[in-house]
């Protein structure tokens, strides 16, 4: 037994996560020197202290509701993220594991086990910080480039095909085989009129700017359905809102990579988008019938095996602090929804 208690107090002792133990008051008992130097306090001193002198108001509330679910036997999950009050004020976050405490049928206290997370924690909200303003640079640069495209080459274009057209009704003499060649010219362009109008409809529609978010995803819909032949629908549920441009440009852009990805991809016939507006959240489903793909692990993977369009929508819904969640079956289609606030 003696052995056994040396064996446990060195693994205590030597662990790289803090770890500390505390009666249901949250008197300390026991903590190890990496609580000692996650909190900056001295063991010592830890063990003459309650959890609430480093835990703020937030972080006391969620221990002490881990606790009363533990003390009922309900599920917690776990770790679960806490933030401390270091001795010099400092803040460390920290992803926290806590094990009920119990002796003769009663419940005694809590054992926790902590892993500091700060720098991981800070890093990842630098790089979404940096990933937002990136998005908000693209979507001002997409706007321009697709002002610059409409005013100018569709412009360009259309003036030439209207030039060709009246050259052909008032030049008389022309061959047969010159006015072909000319009517063959002037579609062409008028192709390619159709071609940029298209092109700066992908990069930043009209519609968004001037109707909002739900006319411009029934344009996607709509060209979904006459370029490309698959059979779409477009369904809004509960009372529609309108949101700042920022969020509605996200939204947009989740559900038209989703689109895009169901056009190159999926060999699907049909599609639809469901958007439902509740009080406090807006719920986007897009589905297809088409081939689907083996999704491995979880979405955090995705970068891994090259679906780089859902970690796009992935990361825009988390800019919007929301979540996307992957459905799909080899052969039986995929389902995408996206959860936001709103």
């Amino acid at each position: 037994m003696h052995e056994s208690e040396k064996s446990f107090r060195d693994l205590f002792e030597g662990a790289y996560d803090a770890i500390w133990s505390h009666d249901l008051e949250g008197n300390i008992q026991t903590a190890n020197k990496a609580a000692a130097s996650l909190s900056g306090y001295p063991v010592e001193e830890l063990l003459r202290m309650n959890v609430k002198s480093f835990l703020g108001e937030e972080s006391l509330a969620l221990a002490r509701e881990v606790g009363r679910r533990l003390e009922q036997n309900l599920y917690v999950e776990l770790p679960y993220e806490l933030r401390l009050i270091k001795k010099n004020g400092a803040e460390a976050i920290c992803m926290v594991s806590t094990n009920l405490i119990s002796g003769d049928g009663e419940a005694r206290g809590f054992h926790n086990i902590a892993r500091d997370v700060t720098q991981e924690k800070r890093m990842q909200e630098n790089l979404r910080y940096y990933l937002q303003e990136i998005t908000q640079v693209q979507e001002e640069e997409r706007k321009r480039i697709a002002r610059e495209l409409h005013d100018d080459t569709a412009q360009l274009l259309g003036s030439l095909s209207r030039q060709l057209d009246n050259f052909v009704r008032k030049k008389p003499g022309l061959a047969p085989n010159e006015v072909l060649f000319l009517k063959d010219l002037q579609a062409q362009l008028n192709r390619g009129v159709q071609g940029v109008h298209r092109f700066v409809q992908d990069l930043r529609p009209s519609l968004l700017d001037d109707l909002g978010l739900i006319p411009a995803l029934r344009s996607l819909i709509k060209d979904l359905q006459e370029y490309d032949g698959i059979g779409s629908k477009l369904e809004v549920l509960g009372d529609e809102k309108r949101f700042a441009p920022e969020f509605e440009s996200s939204l947009f852009r989740i559900v038209q990579e989703a689109l895009n990805n169901i056009r190159r991809h999926a060999q699907a016939s049909e599609a639809s988008v469901i958007i439902d507006f509740t009080k406090d959240r807006v719920r986007v489903t897009i589905s297809d019938n088409g081939r689907g793909f083996e999704l491995a692990g979880r979405v955090d993977d995705l970068p891994r095996v090259g679906k780089l369009g859902l970690v796009g929508m992935q990361e825009r819904a988390r800019l919007l602090g929301g979540t996307l969640e992957v459905q799909t079956t080899p052969g039986k289609g995929t389902t995408l929804i996206v959860e936001v606030p709103g």
